[in-house]
């Protein structure tokens, strides 16, 4: 998806460095993270297959209108994608077992019915910051809540408060406590199979190995999909996940690794620098401190 809207966004004309800010603030992705997605895109085997030099997709023949999107879900691992589980059905529709767009109740259902009964035992599901994976079990009260029930939540989660305390205050006592008793949905219905779930940083699409399988399918779609039919995209896309088997699957999550391995050697080159600045400013403090000093017994 970043390296899509920096395409788009390059055609506008803007330079290299414009491009690059506008498509970090578009995707809310650091600007370093946004380079490193656009420099192995372009070298990318797996883009090369449908890019143009220019960046555009030269199979599609017809632009995409808001009525023809088509919603895709799946998972996958070293081994590959889990069998039986894609999820595959057109935005918007009014009937059928999955209807409207993506939302919690549509994912809920794919994870339930299609997920569960397909994972490995003792498996780990690693999900990004989208909403219906983080819809919120037993949420805390907001600040227009009534106090009877931001008394109830402290009360529940035997957090102490005085009875006498006014609104505000009790609001200030939730914000203190609800990121520790924060629960989501999905990880209580993993957790009952004995299956625990991992959440990406925000804001790093580059962490997830299916974001690079995603791009994968959607350049066979558009080199193969010449007229733009939603039921040829759904054969595609079943064609080329089919396709998609553990040795493409293991040099994607290896890929993954090799950039988590970067980011552990920046997080230390971070930490030494903010080690030694604090350190070098300590240094000045004393020093400023030890120098008044000096001064005052002067004055004396």
């Amino acid at each position: 998806m970043v390296y899509d809207v920096y395409c788009f966004l390059k055609k506008q004309g803007n330079n290299d460095m414009e491009t690059v800010k506008e498509t970090s603030e578009a995707t809310k992705t650091s600007v370093s993270t946004v380079r490193r997605i656009i420099n192995e895109a372009k070298g990318s085997n797996l883009l090369a297959v449908f890019r143009t030099p220019d960046g555009s997709t030269g199979g599609l023949k017809k632009p995409i209108s808001k009525g023809q999107r088509v919603v895709i879900v799946h998972a996958g691992s070293e081994d590959g994608f889990v069998p039986n589980a894609l999820l595959l059905f057109k935005a918007g529709a009014k009937s059928g077992d999955y209807h409207d767009n993506m939302n919690y109740l549509n994912y809920e259902k794919w994870l339930r019915c299609q997920l569960l009964p397909n994972l490995p035992p003792n498996s780990v599901v690693v999900v990004d910051n989208a909403s219906y994976y983080n819809k919120q079990s037993d949420p805390a009260p907001t600040a227009n809540a009534k106090k009877v029930y931001m008394k109830k939540w402290l009360q529940e989660k035997e957090i102490p408060y005085d009875e006498n305390m006014l609104k505000p205050q009790l609001f200030s006592l939730i914000k203190a406590h609800k990121e520790q008793h924060k629960t989501y949905s999905i990880d209580k219905i993993l957790s009952n199979h004995n299956l625990s779930v991992l959440r990406l940083p925000p804001y790093h699409p580059d962490l997830n190995p299916i974001e690079m399988a995603w791009a994968a399918i959607k350049g066979y779609v558009s080199s193969k999909n010449v007229n733009w039919s939603t039921g040829k995209v759904i054969e595609l896309v079943k064609e080329k996940v089919a396709a998609m088997g553990a040795p493409e699957w293991g040099r994607l999550c290896q890929k993954i690794k090799e950039i988590e391995a970067e980011y552990v050697k920046s997080d230390h080159v971070v930490d030494l620098l903010t080690d030694e600045f604090v350190i070098f400013a300590d240094d000045d403090c004393d020093t400023d401190k030890e120098s008044s000093d000096d001064d005052d017994d002067k004055i004396a």
